[in-house]
């Protein structure tokens, strides 16, 4: 096995992107709150010393630079990333995601080497920035002068693997390593909670840290949208109704989204003179499927949590027992029908009008309870029995229309008002 391993190059394994190379600006980048616990973890580690308030815990805590971050794929992590290594003089390296698509096998045979050999890789003077800054950061460890990133999300490995990489890290002579000792700071970022979960104990014994970042909420998404709308103030598009359609999505998806609609607005000549409104371009594109996020590329994966999160009550082994699979079946094949059945636009708007003037609210949180997948509670489930119609299309389009029919009831209301 040795033989066979000392015939396999490992620097065609990962890519080196050196700090002064770094083009990221703070502007490229929506900042969460999550963001500012990675960027006081690596100000912790970067000055970390015998000194340090963390060495007053030496018992229980030792520093490794291992840091482990849960997110969803398509975000701005890397960018976020490179920004940090890029005002701290990191040289960047990252796995080689295209040659390893190409090469899994070979990879997998020399993944503890190729970490190894990143580690061992000593900064060329050639490409470091000279700090003479007196008052920036004068406590800062000069040593560490790398970031290693693994980014688990960008890996478009078959799901049939039986050993998720993470898991090969973990077990291997890798977790012995400190890489504070070799002057590095480990990033694995992965979306997979799964594996975390069933390699819990291991994990947190082995890396520093880990920080779990959710998914953009409705606010968020709407604060993304904004960001970008002011970066490009001749497009209009409504924030609100572009968030309703994108539940789950990431920052990188609206980037490729806008810039997809804006080049579709543009197709169309005979629009430009007349509107920069771009809101239903940006809806179509999406309800056609013209433009695919993240997302999708994971769906099965999540569609399977969420069947597992639902049933895991039932029994801590797993199986399911006593659930009647003829009657789910049924129900779900009795939904279709139901969902395929059409009624005109006009009655459609009446029905919509109907519950917006009587259970709007209720109705608005049990949409985004559907949208989030969460449990409806009993007087949920009674007040969509009176509704059914809302679940003959995607809760979010649903939510929209609620919300139109509210609109329009409004001004109906103002009108008689003032007459």
């Amino acid at each position: 096995m040795d033989d066979i391993k000392s015939n396999l190059s490992t620097d065609k394994f990962y890519k080196v992107l050196h700090s002064v190379d770094i083009e990221v600006e703070q502007s490229d980048i929506y900042y969460r709150r999550k963001y500012n616990d990675i960027m006081n973890y690596f100000k912790m580690i970067l000055t970390h010393n015998e000194n340090s308030l963390l060495s007053e815990y030496s018992k229980i805590i030792i520093p490794k630079g291992l840091l482990l971050v849960r997110i969803n794929p398509n975000s701005d992590i890397h960018e976020f990333l490179k920004l940090i290594s890029k005002n701290y003089f990191l040289d960047v390296y990252e796995i080689n995601y295209e040659e390893i698509f190409f090469n899994y096998t070979d990879f997998l045979e020399i993944f503890p080497e190729i970490i190894l050999d990143i580690i061992s890789v000593k900064k060329n003077s050639n490409n470091t920035k000279v700090n003479n800054d007196d008052s920036l950061d004068k406590d800062l460890n000069a040593n560490i002068n790398k970031i290693l990133l693994i980014d688990e999300n960008k890996l478009n490995i078959s799901s049939n693997e039986p050993t998720n990489l993470l898991e090969i890290f973990i077990n291997s002579k890798l977790n012995k390593v400190n890489y504070i000792e070799n002057y590095s700071i480990l990033i694995w970022i992965t979306e997979k909670i799964n594996i975390i979960s069933k390699n819990s104990q291991k994990i947190f014994d082995l890396f520093d840290l880990f920080i779990n970042i959710n998914p953009l909420d409705r606010s968020e998404r709407e604060a993304v949208l904004k960001h970008y709308s002011e970066m490009f103030p001749r497009i209009v598009f409504d924030l609100e109704t572009v968030a309703n359609y994108t539940n789950l999505w990431e920052v990188n998806d609206f980037k490729n989204l806008l810039k997809l609609g804006i080049f579709n607005h543009y197709l169309k000549s005979e629009l430009n003179q007349k509107s920069n409104e771009i809101t239903e371009v940006i809806i179509d594109l999406i309800e056609t499927r013209e433009f695919l996020p993240s997302i999708n590329s994971s769906i099965q994966n999540k569609q399977d949590q969420i069947i597992e999160h639902n049933f895991s009550h039932i029994s801590n082994k797993g199986n399911l027992e006593g659930i009647d699979f003829k009657t789910y079946e049924k129900v779900k094949e009795y939904r279709k029908e139901i969902q395929e059945e059409s009624v005109s636009e006009f009655m459609r708007n009446q029905l919509y009008e109907h519950a917006a003037s009587k259970d709007y609210k209720e109705l608005q949180i049990i949409l985004e309870k559907i949208i989030k997948h969460e449990n409806l509670e009993k007087n949920d489930r009674y007040i969509l029995a009176k509704y059914p119609f809302v679940l003959n299309e995607n809760p979010n389009k649903a939510l929209i229309t609620l919300e139109k029919a509210k609109k329009k009831i409004a001004r109906i209301n103002q009108m008689y008002k003032g007459m």
